[in-house]
């Protein structure tokens, strides 16, 4: 024999419980040998001629009530996932009640001759000693009538505990679940209780819990709250008709039944089983208190629902402002939206909405959407100037019950304006804009209404605040593209590898302090003799510094060419920069160039940082020829301040270019790097090529700053002089753009 495992016996439990196929197939098959067991009892008493045993009568209604509890399981899985509306669950109930009626009526006259009706009654069709039915017809009908009105009484009971249960909290389930259980204790009290006796102390006492608790549960109606006006009538009509047709069709207990077919309905039922006929007639009279209540409720909550209807407005109009708030992309749809929510929420007959002009960027208010008025019609009647300015300066509301006593409002009773308020829309700290919103009766807006436009502006504000914040991040982000391309664009404008020459070693970098920077050094071989090269430093940084920096870069590569002197080529790169330069902008600049057969170097300062010089035997000085900025002076003074300087070169001179970035960088504690730190750093580096000392030098400034960015744009231009070729061409190109490539590195 094999043992199953704990999932194996879960499983099969699983199959087996009352959801599955099986387990509606299971409660089925116990209804309906519930029922052909009663109706085969009732058989076997008609056909005895004395009482059957009282073991036969247990087993009887054992039987009945398992097929009952059977019953309820399988109608209560059939409608557990079933949702409607109030009027719906009204509406099956009558539907499924004329069905049960439809049924009903034949069935009770069933066997009966229509003449005698009115002289017998349904007990006399059974056995006034045994109980027992007399005839066959009476078993049909006793089995029957008891079957539908129990399944009638269930479905009632499940539809209208949605209701019950509609918002459930713990205290409305907790009395359903007690009506529901003292029901059934009620019922069971009457088991092996003959049909022809009545009911005894203990058996009326054990009613009242039950009807205690169905009254309890009929008054539980908030589903109405939630109804409109016009589903609100719909429920009253139907909970009207069901009532009538419980109190008219089916035989209520105390209260007269003029139905000449149903009136013994119960006397069959009871004749049936005792117990199932007092759980019917429980659940019928709780449906009967349950549409009373419920009739009596929608009537006293009619005039109410006017202002439930508002409340849903409000609340769709914050979920529509709510949702605005991740829409921010689209200002126009935003503010037609915040002139037409107080309106679409029934707290104002017309609104409009005024921004700060955001193209003059001062306080003179524009009129940016309207709603049930027109721009041209509230320019006419309302000073939104002055009331924008005023609830601007206060940070409140400005509330005008009567609008045409005002003096800001050229308005006449009549005109649409009775009462006015304006509403500021505030988002930290600052007024985005005013809310105006009118009704057309003097003191139209109660507490609640201006509270309830308070709220719509403030998730307005938000909405606006948002949009603002959207189109600045795109700004920036446009910018922050544009700038990456002018970066690009300003690198391929500096040289991309030094030139490589016979005896002398370079090596050149440039950093900007912001994206693009405003340092330019360029080099220009004229011919196999001549190498001109330029180092300049515009005024400022940024973009217009850098715009500078292209427009010097296109003068060195054309004027050079034209004027190589240095004297020459500073006069007319001032001359063409004259005109374009703003006043407070000016360039620095050395030009140099060095001619390789007379093995000399001639330069020429425009109030750019002194050139660097050391020989091999480290007599370190700085070259300072006279001149003037780029831009500075557009006469004769800057040609008569310009001066050359002239050097004959020697194996083993050094010259370093730079700019200010360089010799002006600050540590944290704002000491400068100065110019004696950079001879005093030549002076120890000046046996090593160009690239030693480039990166050298680099290295002692990075040391010295001790932080990782530099505070203004840098460019170190190196040359080294050897008299002979000391190095490939390749090599020195390769060896000048990796250094560059790495300071960029460590400074991004």
């Amino acid at each position: 024999m094999s043992v199953l495992s704990p999932e194996q016996i879960s499983e099969r439990f699983r199959a087996f419980s009352p959801g599955s196929r099986l387990g509606y197939a299971v409660l089925l098959a116990l209804v309906v040998i519930s029922f052909g067991y009663g109706f085969f009892f009732q058989v076997i008493s008609m056909n005895s001629e004395t009482q059957v045993s009282g073991s036969y009568f247990f087993l009887y209604n054992l039987v009945v009530f398992l097929g009952f509890g059977a019953l309820w399981l399988l109608l209560h899985k059939s409608y557990k996932a079933r949702s409607a509306s109030p009027a719906r669950v009204f509406w099956t109930m009558l539907l499924l009640g004329l069905l049960f009626i439809s049924a009903a009526i034949p069935l009770t006259s069933f066997g009966r001759d229509a003449e005698l009706i009115d002289v017998f009654d349904a007990v006399d069709e059974f056995d006034y000693n045994t109980g027992a039915p007399l005839v066959v017809t009476t078993i049909f009908k006793s089995t029957f009538l008891s079957l539908f009105a129990l399944i009638f009484t269930l479905y009632m009971i499940f539809r209208i505990k949605d209701l019950v249960l509609f918002k459930r909290t713990k205290t409305a389930q907790r009395n359903w679940y007690l009506m529901m259980a003292a029901m059934v204790v009620a019922s069971l009290t009457f088991f092996m209780k003959s049909p022809r006796e009545d009911p005894n102390i203990l058996q009326v006492i054990a009613l009242i819990p039950p009807l205690g608790l169905m009254v309890v549960n009929s008054l539980r109606a908030s589903w109405i709250v939630y109804l409109n006006f016009k589903e609100k009538l719909i429920s009253i009509s139907l909970s009207t008709l069901l009532l009538i047709f419980l109190l008219t069709s089916v035989d209520a207990g105390p209260l007269p039944n003029p139905s000449p077919f149903l009136q013994d309905l119960f006397v069959y039922i009871q004749f049936y089983n005792y117990g199932l006929n007092i759980f019917v007639m429980l659940g019928i009279g709780f449906g009967v208190l349950y549409c009373t209540a419920s009739l009596l409720l929608l009537l006293f909550h009619l005039p109410t629902t006017g202002d439930f209807q508002r409340k849903e407005h409000e609340r769709a109009v914050m979920h529509s402002l709510t949702e605005l708030i991740n829409q921010a992309s689209d200002p126009e749809r935003l503010y037609a939206q915040i002139a037409a929510s107080p309106v679409e929420a029934g707290s104002a007959q017309a609104s409009w909405l005024a921004v700060a002009d955001p193209q003059s960027g001062s306080l003179t208010p524009q009129i940016v959407a309207t709603n049930k008025v027109t721009p041209g019609r509230v320019s006419r009647l309302v000073d939104t100037v002055s009331l924008f300015s005023d609830v601007s300066a206060s940070g409140a509301y400005i509330y005008l019950g009567e609008a045409a006593a005002d003096h800001r409002l050229s308005v006449r009773p009549g005109d649409g304006f009775g009462s006015m308020l304006a509403v500021p829309l505030i988002a930290r700290e600052e007024t985005l804009g005013i809310l105006f919103v009118t009704k057309d009766v003097t003191h139209g807006f109660e507490q609640d209404d201006i509270d309830a436009i308070q709220v719509y502006a403030a998730q307005a504000a938000i909405a606006m605040d948002n949009a603002r914040l959207f189109e600045e991040q795109l700004e920036k982000e446009r910018l922050a593209s544009e700038l990456d391309i002018a970066r690009e664009v300003q690198r391929k404008l500096l040289p991309q590898h030094v030139p490589v020459v016979d005896g002398l070693t370079i090596a050149a970098s440039n950093v900007s302090a912001e994206r693009v920077g405003g340092d330019y050094y360029d080099f220009l071989a004229l011919d196999d003799e001549r190498l001109c090269l330029v180092i300049g430093d515009v005024s400022g940084k940024g973009a217009s510094a850098a715009f500078y920096m292209a427009e010097m870069q296109g003068i060195f590569q054309s004027v050079s060419r034209l004027a190589p002197n240095p004297s020459e080529f500073l006069r007319h790169a001032n001359a063409a920069l004259a005109h374009s330069l703003e006043k407070n902008v000016f360039i620095s600049a050395i030009y140099g160039m060095l001619n390789l057969k007379t093995e000399e170097f001639t330069m020429g300062r425009a109030g750019h940082c002194p050139v660097a010089m050391i020989d091999l035997a480290g007599n370190a000085r700085y070259l300072r020829p006279a001149g003037l900025g780029l831009g500075l002076d557009r006469g004769q003074l800057f040609e008569k301040t310009l001066q050359e300087e002239r050097i004959s070169l020697n194996p083993g001179d050094v010259f370093v270019l730079y700019t200010d970035g360089v010799v002006e960088s600050r540590d944290v504690e704002g000491e400068e790097y100065g110019y004696d730190r950079l001879l005093e750093s030549l002076k120890q580096h000046r046996h090593e090529d160009a690239e030693g000392i480039h990166d050298a030098i680099l290295g002692d400034l990075d040391g010295f700053l001790g932080i990782e960015s530099y505070d203004d744009d840098m460019t170190l231009v190196v040359l080294k002089w050897n008299g002979i070729n000391l190095a490939s061409a390749q090599s020195n190109s390769v060896k000048a753009k990796k250094s560059a490539a790495q300071i960029e590195q460590k400074i991004d």
